[in-house]
């Protein structure tokens, strides 16, 4: 199966993600491929769930083949994405204002439905469950283990000096039915920031350059951690 910037393959016990060059923005209608973007996207994906699994939170990461491969548990994936904030940014200023950086008391937790032709509409917990894209207990579980990410992710990055301003998450089930972190964690799927410098797909959604240096920026201070 192959998305906009993975392929997955599946193995029966387990799944590989082969993490693609290619960035997308605007609903894919922004589209380029850098070359050595997978491999940067997937090193970081590797180190941070297995930080996430060191404390105690279920992602599907099993292990990381170079340069642009990770073993996974194979999930059926929820058709929706959700997104952690712990500051204000991007949409969520265009939909209700507020200054851009300004705090947010604790990790608010949003849900879209994944849907590029519609724009990938917001829907509150009732929308998932009415449409039967989860259970009220899956919605409850999802965004209670969301928090938790937040708040763990928030302390990683700020250990090698980037603040973490909100981040987008999907997640799936197992074969046993549970809950479990899919997908990926990188500059594309975080709002990651310096100062006011930018390390996160915004360079690309705003053409402020070169968005393959400022990853790898970010790959080398998650590597001098020695998680993998």
């Amino acid at each position: 199966m192959e998305g906009k910037t993975k392929i997955v393959e599946n193995y029966g016990d387990y799944v590989i993600l082969n993490f693609k060059d290619d960035i997308t923005a605007g609903d894919g209608e922004k589209h380029s491929i850098l070359a050595g973007k997978g491999s940067i996207c997937a090193e970081i994906t590797a180190i941070a769930m297995k930080y996430l699994n060191s404390k105690g939170i279920y992602t599907q990461f099993l292990d990381f083949e170079k340069p642009n491969r990770i073993k996974a548990v194979p999930l059926k994936m929820f058709p929706i994405e959700v997104v952690a904030r712990l500051k204000k940014a991007g949409s969520f200023i265009r939909r209700y204002g507020g200054d851009e950086g300004e705090e947010i008391k604790e990790p608010l937790v949003e849900f879209f439905i994944k849907d590029d032709t519609k724009h990938d509409p917001m829907v509150c917990d009732e929308h998932l469950v009415l449409f039967g894209l989860c259970t009220k207990e899956q919605v409850k579980e999802i965004k209670n283990i969301t928090k938790k990410i937040a708040l763990e992710l928030k302390n990683f990055f700020e250990e090698i000096g980037f603040d973490l301003w909100d981040m987008k998450f999907e997640y799936g089930l197992d074969r046993n039915g549970k809950v479990c972190l899919g997908d990926e964690i990188s500059p594309d799927t975080l709002r990651l920031r310096k100062t006011k410098e930018i390390f996160d797909k915004d360079v690309y959604r705003k053409d402020l350059g070169n968005p393959l240096e400022k990853y790898r920026e970010v790959l080398n201070a998650c590597k001098s951690l020695n998680l993998l």
